[in-house]
């Protein structure tokens, strides 16, 4: 694994562990232009507005005892038109389908919890996309004559059934209505889908037309994401916020701080993204601007807290109506792209061809899948298949480095490193021309290497998202989308944590047997054998970084070292070590023929990288040479004093 690819593993392992701030969205002032604003006036305003709510509530729990009539004048007050749907009793309506179990309360008439019915957390709950938490919200709010502001929060609903249960192919609907008279009244309407994820959600402002004071009103939507997995850590790592502004799609970074963006153009979606699930609200249109908060809770019980307050036109009829689509389910490739709205791109797949390859890694998934149950399996019939590919490459870098262990054995050589033994660039210069004479290339042994590296850091970025993996079990693992603990320890090693993953420990190991094997193949003298041992390093950092990662990833990195080791192994069999000599000498006197007289024609024959190191090294050269004139001349005033 090269540089790049320790870089990623120590900024994906670092834990997130930030302050909790409370961000509470409130309604937005009466603004002049019909643009929604991010002003410093508008926090004013609603600071303003909820000292009149909470006014309002302690003004309901001193009057209620004493004096009904005086209660029902300040709600008038409060709420205009609005006051009597402000009394009623709460009611949770259950929604049963194939996938989902989504709970809306009649107070608000907003959803109250949803549950994923074929998941479970890693405790063996029922799997939570939105829970029962008291922070939770979803309401909207708009502007109302005189100067109020009301929130569907403060409203009770009436709603057309009390339960639904649908399955298969069925579609129905729950309409969850606030009504003043018979012209005006406010309207949420849920369409449920018995064998769907999604289920669409409908606002209709009905003859509100000349009492609407902007055109436009809010969404406020808050989530605390509750805890699903094993490792809260892991989670946070992959835990953000993503957007879509027409067909690019944002994401918030991992930080220790509160991420905040407020976004002024059109968006189609917003994505409170975990682990493993995803709750998407998708506008039919587009929503206008929004706000978009993300924070981390103290409390290790929760994943993160996500808040939007989001913008949407609120055109002017006598039934003003916006229609969205909320999405509740697992972060799987396929069905995401379904949805043809680039919901996919929430997934954090690498970079370039990093995500190419991780998509067809999914469907390669998706096909083995039919005929395998066990996921273990699959991860190791993917290992194989994937070093099958890359064995010609494999071949083509061994026989390479056979070459280079060859050439550098023979008499020739080792009188060179007798006689330049002191002076390492000049025996450098010597040694590269006789590997050109020979038809040897010094990187051939390496470039070939490099391309089985978009394969280790594509599943790098692939394993710990993978919910195909969640809940997998494979030997001694039992969720092959965490770690697979063996024993915990009295104590946590900083970086390491305070367990042992049997697959991490026995993957390092096989990196260690490799590295060994690929050692032998690389002949090194001087500094470059001390540079070698550098390499032994790795299994540890391994060891250390990958101690709290995916099983699975493990697993893979193990059977593909085991791969390598007996194709290593296979191919210095049936490689002839004198067959080579032989042959790279019969290559130098054909070149030798075909070069022709003139120093001109033998740089050219050159690769651009040799020259490259030759003009290195002559530049080195001239400059110790200086240093040493300088040096001298130092010397020589030094005496004259």
């Amino acid at each position: 694994m090269d540089k790049n690819s320790i870089t990623g593993i120590i900024l994906i392992t670092m834990m997130v562990i930030g302050y909790y701030v409370y961000l509470s969205s409130q309604a937005p002032p009466p603004l002049p232009a019909q643009e929604p604003s991010f002003s410093s006036s508008r926090v004013d305003t609603n600071t303003q507005t909820q000292e009149r709510i909470s006014e309002a509530v302690i003004v309901d729990e001193a009057v209620t005892e004493s004096n009904d009539s005086l209660l029902q004048n300040q709600l008038k007050d409060r709420f205009s038109d609005f006051y009597l749907l402000t009394q009623g009793q709460e009611q949770i309506i259950e929604v049963v389908t194939d996938e989902l179990t989504v709970k809306i309360n009649t107070k608000g008439g907003a959803i109250y919890s949803v549950y994923l019915n074929e998941y479970q957390t890693f405790d063996s709950l029922v799997l939570p996309v939105i829970d029962e938490h008291p922070d939770n919200k979803f309401l909207f709010q708009f502007a109302y004559k005189g100067g109020r502001f009301i929130q569907s929060s403060d409203l009770y609903f009436k709603p057309s059934v009390s339960s639904l249960m649908l399955s298969g192919n069925e579609s129905k609907q729950l309409i969850m209505r606030a009504e003043i008279d018979e012209s005006r009244s406010i309207e949420q309407v849920y369409t449920f889908k018995g064998d769907s994820y999604d289920f669409d959600y409908e606002i209709r402002l009905n003859g509100l037309k000349q009492d609407l004071k902007n055109s436009y009103y809010e969404i406020i939507w808050e989530s605390q994401l509750p805890k699903t997995e094993l490792s809260i850590q892991n989670m946070r790592q992959k835990t953000t916020i993503a957007y879509a502004q027409g067909s690019d799609v944002e994401k918030f970074g991992i930080t220790d701080d509160v991420e905040s963006e407020e976004i002024k153009t059109p968006l189609k979606w917003i994505s409170y993204k975990s682990q493993f699930f995803s709750s998407i609200f998708i506008s039919k249109d587009n929503f206008q601007q929004a706000r978009v908060v993300m924070s981390t809770p103290e409390n290790e019980n929760l994943n993160r807290k996500m808040a939007s307050t989001i913008y949407v036109e609120a055109k002017r009829s006598d039934e003003i109506s916006n229609s969205f689509t909320f999405f509740m389910g697992p972060n799987e490739y396929s069905t995401l792209s379904s949805y043809g709205i680039g919901l996919e791109k929430e997934m954090d797949l690498g970079w370039w061809i990093i995500s190419y390859i991780n998509i067809v890694t999914v469907y390669a998934f998706k096909f083995l899948e039919t005929f395998i149950s066990n996921y273990g399996i699959i991860i190791i019939l993917l290992a194989i298949a994937i070093r099958a590919i890359l064995f010609p490459l494999s071949y083509k870098s061994h026989v390479s480095m056979a070459k280079m262990r060859v050439i550098n054995n023979t008499p020739e050589m080792k009188a060179l490193d007798e006689k330049y033994k002191g002076d390492a660039q000049k025996l450098q210069m010597e040694k590269m021309a006789i590997y050109r004479k020979m038809g040897v290339s010094m990187f051939g042994g390496c470039l070939p290497m490099l391309f089985s590296y978009p394969f280790l850091i594509a599943l790098f970025f692939f394993f710990p998202q993978s919910v195909e993996l969640r809940q997998q079990s494979f030997l001694w693992a039992h969720d092959l989308s965490t770690y697979d603990s063996i024993m915990s320890l009295p104590f946590s090693i900083p970086g390491y944590g305070s367990h042992v993953s049997l697959f991490t420990l026995l993957m390092a190991a096989s990196t260690f047997v490799f590295t060994y094997f690929q050692q032998k193949s690389q002949p090194a003298t001087g500094a470059q054998a001390q540079m070698k041992y550098i390499a032994y390093f790795m299994p540890l950092v391994l060891l250390i970084f990958l101690n709290s990662y995916a099983s699975g990833l493990s697993l893979y990195y193990l059977v593909s070292n085991v791969i390598s080791i007996a194709q290593t192994v296979l191919i210095r069999k049936f490689v002839n070590d004198e067959k080579l000599l032989a042959d790279m000498r019969e290559a130098a006197k054909t070149n030798k023929g075909k070069k022709g007289k003139g120093s001109g024609k033998s740089t050219q024959s050159k690769s651009r990288m040799e020259r490259w190191v030759e003009n290195q090294q002559k530049k080195q050269q001239e400059m110790l040479k200086a240093r040493k004139k300088q040096q001298k001349g130092a010397g020589r005033r030094e005496r004259r004093k």
